[in-house]
């Protein structure tokens, strides 16, 4: 008997779409507040800036509970905008960029402290982690969390069950060539920003893609033929992907 598993509160790639929108809209109004004299220019340059952007990013990584990526993205947009905002002269970066090392460090250990990676015990197909990735392996789902690191995870589990993946400034790779589909919807729910995830699948599978894209792209690159395809199983890969690339390849 197939079984379609309950879809996983992880999928909120409606939010990436909402960021965006809320950020048109409040550029557009501090645009004619400083057009019409009633937005000061000094705070205008602080909130229209790139360092703002890398704020705004973070604040959406918390409320997808990626604690890691926004705590790393709020920490190092603050520390570029702090000194518009104290009004600093002193050569800012050039005394203190040794801070950026430790606002990563801090991330990198609540990662790990999160994810149990320094006591628990993971079951692993053949996987690869380095950095701030971490990946496991649980009765064929996966659930990988990579920051600042790499990720490869290689499925061997009879039946492949869906995976959880989260990847920030990092590269995750999930290797799907040596299982199968059992369910008729079998679910990949992912979270890219600045970073790459590839994913390796059969060219027989029959794979639709459903993530919501900022500023990157999601391909399937197969080369593989309509009659090939067994559209009895379907893998849908959904989520959201912000200055990133998704690949499917076999």
């Amino acid at each position: 008997m197939h079984v379609i598993e309950k879809p996983r509160r992880f999928n909120q790639g409606w939010l990436n779409p909402l960021l965006v929108a809320l950020c048109f809209i409040a550029v557009g109004v501090l645009l004619i507040g400083r057009n019409m004299g009633l937005v000061d220019y000094s705070l205008y340059r602080i909130l229209i800036s790139w360092q703002m952007l890398l704020i705004v990013i973070g604040l959406g990584q918390f409320v997808k509970r990626n604690d890691t990526a926004g705590f790393i993205l709020v920490g190092i947009g603050a520390f570029f905008l702090l000194p518009r905002i104290i009004g600093y002269s002193h050569d800012w970066f050039g005394t203190y960029w040794p801070v950026i090392f430790v606002i990563i460090g801090v991330g990198l250990l609540f990662n790990i402290g999160k994810s149990g990676n320094c006591c628990g015990p993971y079951r692993r197909d053949r996987s690869h982690n380095s950095g701030g990735g971490v990946s496991r392996n649980e009765d064929g789902f996966v659930t990988s969390s990579n920051t600042f690191g790499s990720v490869r995870q290689i499925v061997l589990d009879p039946v492949f069950k869906g995976a959880k993946l989260s990847n920030t400034f990092g590269g995750t790779v999930l290797d799907l060539r040596r299982t199968s589909l059992a369910a008729p919807e079998t679910y990949i729910d992912l979270d890219s920003t600045f970073g790459g995830i590839e994913i390796y699948v059969p060219s027989s599978w029959f794979v639709e893609i459903k993530t919501s894209n900022v500023a990157g792209g999601s391909d399937d690159k197969r080369f593989t033929s309509r009659e090939n395809i067994d559209f009895e199983h379907k893998l849908i890969i959904r989520g959201s992907n912000t200055f990133g690339g998704i690949e499917i390849k076999s």
